[in-house]
């Protein structure tokens, strides 16, 4: 037992700020969400980029065939400021954010990665549209998005593209805030030597119990999803295989980073800032359920050998502006795994 009702604390916390915020306006998966035209791909197709646009110099939007999914899969792609040699590839993953058609992630109002990365030597990877997903296979389509297979598409077809593009040298590092969080903790875990390290910003990661069954519904839900579509009857074999807790240890030799505050408003909060009421109230109860998570977490993987940063600041709510911090802070870990 991993004391269930220290568990439930942090889920009630996440559930009630989940069940007010599409009143509260925080940035979730909507059901009437207008989702871009899919172009189809053969069950028995080749992963393949059909498609290439330069949006900047350094700036790529791929169009990849994915037949796992069924169709063609919109990536950006940030590649290294010196692309003289090969250099490795973080993959970054949004949140339950609503944005089925771009990353917040490249949003100068929200992550603004770009002018993070513009001295880093790193290839950049930005999958879009994972939102209310939890960038997993599903058992059953998707009632609004169809055949979904994020972790076939991220962890096999998808790397050995970016590889060939890219000239990479092969080292990964996978990083995500909120539900990418928790997703990119489970992929990390799941696939023992894909990625040298992994980041969590703000992730919450119980998926079993009550307690996990609750969040994990949440996080579908407003794509009119169930948990039950996504990996079977609560408590069956796919949940379990997604328990990242019981699998703990298969994060040995991956460099992890975890991040959260504590939910009390911080240096990012102002008279000035828009709807000031609600990103202090939800998104401080966000935070401090993610902060227990958080915690927990760690706790479980430092128990099982696993070498963890945790960085917990005494501010901080659910917001971009301390995820941005937290991309800065975790740069040292991922830069030494990355080589």
């Amino acid at each position: 037992m991993r004391g269930p009702l220290r568990m439930l604390v942090p889920a009630l916390a996440l559930a009630s700020a989940l069940l007010l915020s599409p009143a509260v306006g925080v940035g979730l998966a909507r059901a009437d969400d207008v989702v871009p035209p899919r172009v189809p791909v053969a069950a028995d197709a080749a992963p393949a980029i059909v498609g290439e646009t330069a949006l900047s110099d350094r700036l790529v939007l791929l169009q990849v065939a994915s037949p796992a999914m069924r169709r063609v899969v919109p990536v950006k792609v940030l590649k290294a400021a010196d692309g003289s040699r090969p250099r490795g590839a973080y993959y970054l993953l949004d949140g339950n954010s609503g944005r089925v058609d771009d990353t917040n992630w490249l949003d100068p109002a929200d992550g603004d990665a770009q002018a993070f990365f513009t001295d880093k030597n790193v290839n950049v990877v930005f999958p879009i549209g994972g939102t209310g997903t939890m960038y997993t296979d599903w058992q059953q389509d998707h009632p609004k998005f169809g055949r979904v297979k994020w972790e076939t598409f991220l962890t096999e077809e998808l790397p050995p593209l970016i590889d060939a593009r890219f000239h990479t040298d092969g080292r990964n590092a996978i990083g995500g805030i909120s539900m990418g969080a928790e997703a990119a903790v489970m992929l990390a875990e799941r696939h023992p030597g894909l990625y040298r390290a992994v980041a969590g910003y703000s992730g919450c990661y119980q998926t079993m119990g009550a307690a996990g069954e609750l969040l994990t519904d949440l996080v579908v839900i407003n794509g009119n999803a169930s948990g039950a579509q996504m990996w079977g009857p609560p408590g069956g074999p796919d949940w379990r295989a997604h328990d990242i807790f019981a699998g703990a240890a298969k994060l040995r030799g991956t460099a992890v980073y975890l991040s959260s505050g504590s939910g009390l408003p911080g240096p990012h909060e102002t008279l000035q800032t828009p709807n000031l009421l609600q990103v202090v109230t939800t998104g401080g109860v966000l935070e401090f359920g993610s902060n227990a998570c958080t915690d927990q977490l760690t706790g479980a993987l430092r128990s099982a050998g696993v070498d963890v940063t945790r960085s917990a600041t005494p501010v901080g709510v659910h917001a971009w502006a301390y995820w941005r911090d937290e991309l800065a802070r975790s740069w040292p870990t991922l830069q030494r795994a990355l080589g």
